[in-house]
């Protein structure tokens, strides 16, 4: 049989549920904007050249499976 929880057991693990999701949410962000930042170091490092299509890699790629 499963015992019941009372009203404040019940809030506390719903707080830590809620938690839980918040935290998760931050880390995502923070990923995602060191991603970015990463992105963006590499592309001033990196000039685009005009005869490079990347259209055309990823077809190729596509073709090749």
């Amino acid at each position: 049989m499963v015992p019941s929880l009372s009203e404040y057991d019940r809030l506390g693990l719903m707080e830590r549920r809620v938690r839980y999701l918040v935290g998760a949410r931050l880390r995502d962000r923070e990923r995602m904007i060191a991603a970015m930042k990463t992105q963006d170091a590499l592309r001033k490092e990196h000039s685009a050249s005009e005869e490079w299509s990347s259209v055309s890699v990823v077809r190729k790629w596509r073709d090749s499976r």
